[in-house]
């Protein structure tokens, strides 16, 4: 008697990666931070702890025919915790009482509240564009100009980008098999260039989920001047990003994703001809979850 094959489970243990959603589908999430920065200023040193929690929903208006996705992303919750030098904050939109709004600056992320931006996305989910950005702005400013600088500050494209981008991987092109890699570089722009380079491992495959190692360095660029309170600073910081991903095999979401960074290094530049060499490190760990 010949002896048949089960070709079907073996060829099951591959699995090639995308987006596959259609309009009308939606999905919620929650993403939270945790962060710690020690920073020495003057021969002092400075602990700032701080964490946040978005919850927003993205909802699918259109797929085109070259496969990208058109969504809306409505953020549905902001959290938000400081503690630093004996001061401690807090605010929840969820917090229905008046205590949001006893600190002036969390005024404008009550406003974000039920508030939407657009956004591209591709068939490999990569975030091609974010729109409606500026719409989002002007909701949370009302019109008050003495809020419009920190606003301005506290929300561009990249920005908002980096809310929601844990809800999406950028996939490989190729077919995947348990202990396959891929490796992805992309610059993250925000008060500075940060430059990352990624590497993704396979860990297991599974009827319904894909199960993903991420290992990342990351650098600022050596020279590359910003900004930092109207005084021109030079960043210099590098570290590492370690973690783990859980990939719904069916739609392409993110469905859990746990990351540790850890950064070191220094903020340089002259206050008033003073010059000043600002060693700091920051420790976050970031958890993005699928709740509906």
């Amino acid at each position: 008697m010949a002896l048949s094959l089960p070709f079907i489970a073996l060829s099951a243990s591959d699995v090639t990666l995308k987006l596959n959603l259609s309009k009308g589908d939606q999905a919620k999430f929650s993403s939270s931070t945790e962060q710690v920065i020690t920073q020495t200023v003057s021969g002092m040193q400075q602990v700032i702890n701080q964490n946040q929690v978005y919850e927003y929903t993205i909802a699918v208006t259109e797929k085109k025919d070259n496969g990208n996705i058109m969504a809306t992303i409505t953020f549905d919750r902001v959290a938000m915790e400081l503690k630093m030098q004996g001061m401690e904050m807090q605010f929840d939109s969820n917090d229905e009482s008046d205590a949001p709004l006893a600190n002036p600056q969390f005024i404008v992320f009550k406003a974000m509240v039920n508030q939407s931006v657009g956004a591209i996305i591709s068939p490999l989910g990569e975030i091609v564009e974010v729109t409606d950005v500026d719409k989002l702005r002007e909701k949370m400013t009302d019109g008050q100009a003495q809020l419009e600088q920190m606003v301005n500050s506290l929300v561009n494209e990249e920005l908002v980008k980096q809310i929601f981008e844990g809800a999406f991987l950028a996939f490989p092109t190729k077919k995947l098999k348990t202990n396959d890699s891929w490796s992805e570089s992309k610059s993250i722009e925000n008060q500075f260039t940060l430059n990352t380079m990624s590497s993704y491992t396979v860990k297991a495959i599974t009827n319904d989920e894909v199960n993903l190692s991420v290992s990342s360095t990351l650098a600022t660029v050596p020279g590359n001047k910003s900004n930092l309170q109207g005084m021109e600073v030079t960043y210099n910081l590098f570290g590492t990003i370690n973690g783990s991903i859980v990939v719904d095999k069916a739609k392409g979401f993110v469905t859990e994703s746990v990351l540790e960074q850890n950064i070191n290094g220094s903020i340089a530049g002259d206050m008033m001809g003073q010059k000043l060499d600002i060693p700091m490190s920051i420790a976050s760990k970031t958890t993005t979850k699928k709740i509906k």
